[in-house]
């Protein structure tokens, strides 16, 4: 018996049904069942291998929360702990998030193959990031995780909230059929509408490195380990509202999402033994308790072959798709991959890449010794000074037998000698030496230097002017190395999926009425996402933008003012070549003022396209207020308006202001009109030029003589150059 037949009859024919959409498990006994049976084995298999790198992280988690633990050595009465790892990964964060995310606000930079800017795409991702808070909730954190894991883990996905707005409207009168008004008074009503929007974005998740598995190791990349068979597997731990969530979206079967849930009691755990997972003891260093039911299960993406129809093949062509798995061997769900770009969500890159492994080294591990050594000095040196300050007394019986009272001003009437304090040596010194060694060690280790840390002072006569440039150089290399690893491998990708996401889940209705002009804009400028990575890319550029910053400010500008000197424009025409200065200009704007406000105030008038009077009638109705564009048809346009007006009332006033603006628009066409046709004639315009009623606007009186040009034009109130110095202006002498 084929898949096919094993399929319920309840279900629609495959070839009817979107094949991303079916479900792949099929029957109880079919054969997708028994590959996803081995898949489980292997997937089990694999996560037992990597439990000793997930053992070693906790410890690591444990040095950057400053928790003491079986590690140390000294074992006393003192429980202190250094934070020097935590400072210098502290620090780490600080450093490489600022630099991913310059003070101008522009860190996204789009690549085309025709050399256009679509800005409205870039705005529109921009403020995807900017509502996730991708610097504070999404890179800080995972930078923090790669540091103490050795791995960046990202989950990509889409979310969509529904919101219950509410708000105040007012309408004309309402007349009933024979023209009567309903309510009495004839008065504009004041009413209060709802209306329920859905309002999707994009989600950044990160994850930790223990609940990620990726097979087989010595693969490069996740394409790569998928594209040999292997897989990419994520613990998930879902509540019961999850689990539903999950089983509505189609994601799984409603019938093993029901038995998840009447067994999440028993089988929470199952799976991971006695052993508390890593976001439970994050929890717990914060003073919280995770008491709540939850259910393990794993998340896996694998290549299987299908035929045509979408069913399980042997010989089938081999098609990614998603597997839910629950405890107990359960196979929850299966089906295509749900995203238009075919692509795994999860981006995995290490912190240190190492040639034939897949991930990388813990940077913690080569100062987690370090560590320990700094706390056992400070915790000896405080227990001495715990005893010193608490001395045994010794005494001679034979001398001296009486008691002694110990108190502030005790005077001891004592023979000489039969008396003695025995002092503890005073071990903080050398506690001090050994901690200032491993902090020097951990911040080697880490790549921290002292510009890194703002608490840290040195004194003017041991640090030189060119130490201090040293230290800046030393920073400015190693920050950025080590934020190219985030933008390579984090961030460029995550912009490109935010791009595809937002082309297969945006509503075109829902973004023009959020985002007005910029969110027709980018309707006008969707890409596909088999256009993105290919002839178009989104790049991030924050880190370069603040180590070229200085290098764009001067050699920029020096290079423009040389390319604009005719004789170079010439020799350079005169070789094929052609400047076109208008893409830097497009990028200082953008770069200083941002994507969108950049885009407003330097005009590409090739991105102006005309809209529909439906489109704006719907953009005026909600308030928003629409420039007329000059390839506006004004007489169609009117008349839309004006239907729309009759039968809303225009309720804002918009609509009004927008067809004032068309019949100016017309006046301007005509006149422009009026003024060529009369030009075609030889007519002069009315008024004249400068130059006479022959002469060009502005051209000199015939017979002047040619001088050098006047002064520029100085606003009202301005002090006149002969009389600066008169003010206290400081200026150049003047050349005689």
């Amino acid at each position: 018996m084929s898949d096919a037949a094993e399929i319920p009859e309840t279900e629609e024919p495959p070839v009817r049904r979107p094949l991303r959409d079916r479900d792949l498990l099929g029957g109880a006994r079919s054969k997708i069942r028994r590959h996803l049976s081995e898949l489980q084995d292997t997937i089990a298999g694999g996560f037992e291998d990597q439990a000793p790198r997930s053992d070693a992280q906790a410890d690591y988690w444990d040095i950057f929360n400053c928790v003491l633990n079986g590690n140390q050595f000294y074992n006393g009465n003192a429980q202190i702990y250094l934070p020097l790892v935590h400072d210098a990964l502290i620090a780490r964060a600080t450093r490489f998030i600022n630099q991913l995310f310059p003070q101008s606000g522009r860190y996204v930079e789009a690549i085309t193959a025709d050399g256009s800017n679509p800005a409205a795409i870039i705005g529109l991702v921009e403020h995807y990031l900017r509502s996730r808070r991708f610097k504070t909730q999404v890179l800080r954190p995972l930078s923090i995780c790669g540091d103490v894991e050795g791995q960046y883990n990202l989950y990509v996905d889409w979310a969509e909230v529904s919101r219950q707005l509410v708000s105040r409207e007012t309408h004309g009168v309402i007349l009933d059929m024979e023209g009567i008004p309903v309510e009495a008074g004839g008065e504009e009503i004041e009413d209060v509408a709802e209306e329920e929007i859905i309002e999707g974005m994009p989600v950044f998740e990160v994850l930790h490195d223990c609940d990620v598995l990726i097979l087989p190791e010595t693969a490069d990349s996740i394409d790569e380990a998928l594209a040999v068979g292997g897989t990419v597997t994520i613990v998930r731990r879902w509540t019961r509202t999850k689990i539903d969530q999950m089983a509505e979206a189609g994601s799984i079967r409603a019938a093993e999402a029901k038995t998840l849930k009447s067994e999440m009691d028993l089988v929470a755990r199952v799976g991971r033994g006695d052993r508390e997972s890593i976001e439970e003891r994050l929890a717990e260093h914060v003073g919280i308790r995770a008491k709540g039911a939850h259910a393990t299960v794993w998340e896996s993406w694998n290549m299987v072959p299908l035929d045509n129809n979408g069913v399980y093949s042997e010989d089938g062509t081999p098609r990614l798709c998603r597997m839910f798995f629950g405890p107990n061997r359960a196979q929850l769900g299966a089906k295509r991959n749900p995203y238009w770009n075919d692509r795994c969500p999860l981006l995995s890159c290490p912190v240190e890449k190492i040639a034939g492994v897949m991930k990388g080294p813990s940077p913690v591990a080569r100062a987690a010794s370090m560590q320990y050594e700094a706390n056992d000095a400070v915790n000896e040196g405080a227990d001495a000074a715990t005893y010193a300050a608490a001395p045994i007394v010794t005494r001679d019986m034979e001398k001296f037998s009486g008691p002694l009272v110990f108190g502030v001003g005790a005077v001891w009437p004592i023979p000489p000698g039969s008396v003695e304090l025995l002092q503890f040596p005073d071990l903080t010194p050398r506690a001090m030496e050994r901690v200032q060694l491993a902090m020097s060690a951990i911040f080697q280790s880490l790549g921290v230097n002292p510009s890194m840390l703002p608490q840290q002072r040195t004194s003017e006569k041991s640090q030189t002017q060119a130490m201090i440039a040293q230290d800046q150089a030393v920073d400015l290399l190693t920050t950025a190395e080590a934020v190219s690893v985030m933008e390579e491998g984090i961030c460029t990708p995550a912009m490109a999926w935010a791009v595809d996401l937002d082309y297969q889940f945006r509503d075109r209705a829902l973004t023009v009425r959020a985002f007005g002009d910029m969110g027709v804009q980018a309707e006008l400028e969707e890409i596909a996402p088999l256009q993105n990575r290919t002839a178009f890319s989104l790049i991030w550029r924050g880190g370069e933008q603040v180590k070229q910053a200085a290098m764009m400010q001067q050699q920029g500008t020096a290079l423009l003012n040389v390319a604009m000197q005719p004789p170079l424009r010439a020799e350079l025409m005169a070789e094929g070549y052609q400047l076109h200065i208008a893409p830097a200009f497009e990028a200082a704007f953008q770069s200083v003022f941002g994507a969108f406000i950049g885009s407003k105030m330097l005009i590409d008038q090739r991105h102006q396209l005309t809209m529909s009077p439906d489109l704006e009638n719907d953009m005026l109705l909600n308030g928003m207020e629409i420039p007329v564009h000059p390839l506006d048809n004004d007489p169609e346009h009117l008349q839309g308006h004006q239907q729309a007006a009759q039968a809303t009332g225009d309720p804002h006033g918009t609509i009004r202001v927008h067809q004032k603006a068309h019949l100016q628009s017309m006046q301007m066409k005509n006149a422009a009109s009026m003024q060529g046709a009369m030009a075609q004639q030889g007519i002069p315009p009315p008024g004249g030029g400068a130059g006479g009623p022959t002469g060009a606007p502005g051209a000199p009186q015939p017979g002047a003589v040619p001088t050098m040009p006047h002064a520029m034009k100085r606003p009202p109130g301005a002090v006149h150059p002969d009389r600066a110095a008169m003010s206290g202006v400081m200026q150049i002498p003047r050349r005689m």
